[in-house]
């Protein structure tokens, strides 16, 4: 069992990096653009910026549980790469079907892998609300009567 559980630790250490350095790089995307001139701007700028955001963050997410689903093949506890593929998918994301399901000495790293995955779709649904506060933040604030630039998320350091 500690050494299933090793395995899982170091799982979940691989994907908090590659959520980390993912998101790290969606957020300073987002204050350079914020710096750059804006000049004859799209009406739909701001909702293209919101979108890549949610796709770089859905693209983490699927390298993520392929980490897993490759730990999943290569160690031999699933048979085949689909297989393997389709069990992390329905772990990360907690649908968990039941209907593959992990060798019974290993059974403990498919919760591990739906924590691991709660716990990045917060981290993202956390970047995801700073992404739309950022990009839309005066337009927000003007909504609900405040001042434009008021926000600690809109000023410039």
């Amino acid at each position: 069992m500690v050494r299933q559980l090793l395995f899982a630790f170091g799982l979940t250490c691989v994907t908090v990096v590659i959520h980390a350095l993912g998101t790290w790089e969606a957020i300073t995307h987002l204050i350079r653009l914020r710096r750059k001139p804006k000049t004859n701007q799209s009406p739909w700028a701001a909702e293209i910026q919101i979108i890549r955001v949610v796709a770089v963050l859905l693209f983490l997410h699927l390298v993520e549980a392929g980490i897993w689903a490759a730990f999943y093949f290569l160690s031999g506890l699933l048979p085949e790469a689909e297989t393997a593929i389709y069990f992390s998918i329905t772990s990360y994301t907690t649908v968990g079907y039941g209907d593959v399901v992990l060798p019974p000495h290993w059974r403990l790293v498919g919760p591990i892998e739906s924590a691991v995955g709660i716990l990045m779709f917060g981290w993202s649904t956390a970047i995801i609300v700073a992404a739309v506060t950022r990009i839309h933040g005066d337009r927000l604030r003007a909504e609900i009567g405040l001042p434009a630039n008021t926000s600690n998320l809109n000023k410039e350091n």
